[in-house]
């Protein structure tokens, strides 16, 4: 079956990817909600389509790389959503972190239409994305994973098939669970560098001849770190959004997480306190006080 792309969500990670297809010869259609995002690919001969549901009936493969549940359920239900355009038979690959209970939402849906769904969140921000090297968390049926290896490999270089959905965003939000408390300990072992009277860059020294701490994470944060540049690869948002919803899962099997719940918390200041389209790391600030 000759593939009709169509991608919707065209923000930091969305262009990223999209533009990925496209440099590896694939013709896409697009949809952003802000339209003005699309102009870059309406010049790069990409088709704009003025709905969800218009992408939809001139694709048979359509990605989702939005910001949240809200986003992405509006793209997706109503009148003028996927599902009203979709045929039985097409994909859905959603690339998207949401909560689990929509991700269950959507694949039922799928299920009820005919649709084969591929719950695909993805590890890895901007650069990464920019690269190509995302690794993609993708559940769904290994023969829904085997007909779209070449989209997926167009975006990421490793595929990570957890079992059937929702098993891609479960493992998406385990990882940013770590993730989240793995930035607040860079960040509180800087802060005490520095009040202990220490250059925080002997913390990284030390961290890349350690074979313990050395880690690719904390390598690329070293800059954020030092010279206190918050450009955002991965947002205090977004972070945030992806703590609340391990948050709810974590209820809903009855576990108190005590170090993610600590970390939901730093993260919630900092984004009271303006930080947050900033990068995570901007969560020094919150702790330096």
């Amino acid at each position: 079956m000759k593939k009709r792309i169509g991608f919707i969500g065209l923000g930091i990670m969305g262009k990223a990817l999209a533009k990925n297809l496209i440099a590896k010869g694939f013709k896409i259609s697009v949809y952003n909600r802000t339209r003005e995002k699309t102009k870059e690919f309406s010049d790069l001969g990409c088709s704009v389509a003025a709905t969800a549901k218009e992408l939809a009936q001139i694709s048979n493969t359509v990605i989702t790389m939005v910001e949240n549940d809200e986003a992405l359920e509006n793209i997706l239900y109503g009148p003028i959503g996927v599902f009203s355009g979709s045929s039985h038979g097409t994909y859905l690959i959603n690339m998207s972190t949401i909560s689990r209970d929509l991700c269950i939402k959507i694949a039922e849906s799928c299920f009820e239409k005919g649709i084969k769904f591929l719950d695909s969140p993805v590890a890895g921000s901007k650069p990464l994305a920019e690269k190509g090297t995302l690794v993609i968390l993708c559940g769904a049926k290994k023969e829904d994973i085997e007909e779209n290896k070449d989209l997926l490999y167009a975006m990421g270089k490793t595929i990570i098939n957890p079992g059937p959905p929702p098993a891609g965003t479960s493992l998406k939000l385990c990882v940013n669970i770590l993730l989240a408390q793995m930035t607040i300990g860079l960040c509180e072992s800087a802060v005490l560098a520095e009040k202990l009277s220490l250059d925080p860059s002997f913390i990284f020294e030390t961290i890349k001849n350690s074979p313990a701490l050395d880690c690719g994470y904390f390598r690329m944060k070293e800059n954020n770190i030092l010279n206190k540049d918050f450009t955002p690869a991965f947002s205090v948002k977004n972070m945030l959004k992806d703590l609340n919803y391990a948050e709810i899962s974590a209820k809903s099997k009855q576990i108190n997480l005590k170090g993610a719940h600590s970390a939901q918390e730093i993260f919630l200041k900092a984004f009271k306190e303006g930080f947050y389209n900033e990068d995570l790391t901007a969560v020094l600030k919150t702790i330096k006080g």
